[in-house]
């Protein structure tokens, strides 16, 4: 074994060009460690977390019948509004220059005969292909499916409060 005191005297011997050398040497090392532990295999380097990182942090979990509601929400104020109305009593803006009176998604008679299937032929094709007011437009040429979808889930908010109507029969309109 050195004895310390020749140790040092070992080292402080060394000349001034080797001790930064091994300066350099121990700074790329560094930074090639911090750039190794930084990176991850298989990881999405755009900057958006893996699906089971997203599901990591995420606090809750995401409903997707809320999710559909949400998106057919916007959809209704953009769309929908000008004769159905804000809250889908059919007195929106244009109700008073049509003949017929657009649907009061409120009224609990139209809940209890209310078919999801009937709703995205209406929403598709107008008014009249459920034997209704010709004067409702088909929207199936400016909205997607699942955009019709998210709307008949989204009508479902617009029920008389103490009588919600669930979508029923099996899955929820928007997920689909």
């Amino acid at each position: 074994m050195i004895p310390p005191t020749r140790f040092f005297q070992i080292r402080s011997s060394r000349p001034e060009e080797s001790r930064r050398t091994t300066r350099v040497l121990h700074v790329v090392a560094l930074a090639a460690s911090l750039i190794i532990g930084c990176y991850h295999p298989g990881e999405d380097q755009s900057g958006n977390p893996s699906p089971i990182e997203a599901l990591a942090t995420r606090g809750m979990p995401r409903d997707p019948v809320a999710d559909s509601r949400a998106r057919g929400r916007q959809v209704y104020h953009h769309y929908c509004v000008i004769c159905h109305g804000t809250d889908g009593r059919g007195d929106g803006f244009n109700s008073s220059n049509l003949t017929v009176a657009p649907r009061d998604f409120t009224d609990p008679t139209f809940w209890e005969q209310a078919n999801d299937e009937r709703m995205l032929l209406a929403v598709a094709n107008g008014g009249a292909a459920i034997d209704k007011s010709v004067l409702m437009p088909a929207w199936g040429r400016t909205l997607t499916n699942p955009q019709q979808r998210d709307v008949v889930s989204f009508l479902h908010t617009l029920a008389a409060p103490g009588k919600p109507k669930d979508p029923g029969s099996g899955s929820p309109p928007g997920s689909q």
